[in-house]
């Protein structure tokens, strides 16, 4: 959930590898790879790539960028 918000946050730019690491894992050593892994596993959870859904893009060696159009609506509970 925290990469997903990262990309949310910056969405349409380009977020480094290093920065997703930085933000979601602070303070703790991380291999790339498990960003990797963890980024397939959101890819699967938001259906990335299902059909014609695209919504994160890798700039491979670069980063993420989340390409999607949002939009926020309130909901009464």
């Amino acid at each position: 959930m925290e990469i997903l918000i990262v990309l949310l946050e910056r969405r349409g730019e380009l977020v480094s590898k290093q920065e997703l690491i930085a933000r979601v894992w602070p303070n703790v050593f991380v291999a790339p790879n498990n960003l990797t892994v963890h980024m397939s596993a959101l890819r699967r959870a938001i259906r990335d790539g299902h059909e014609t859904n695209r919504f994160i893009i890798n700039i491979r060696g670069r980063g993420y960028s989340f390409v999607a159009p949002i939009r926020a609506s309130e909901r009464e509970y």
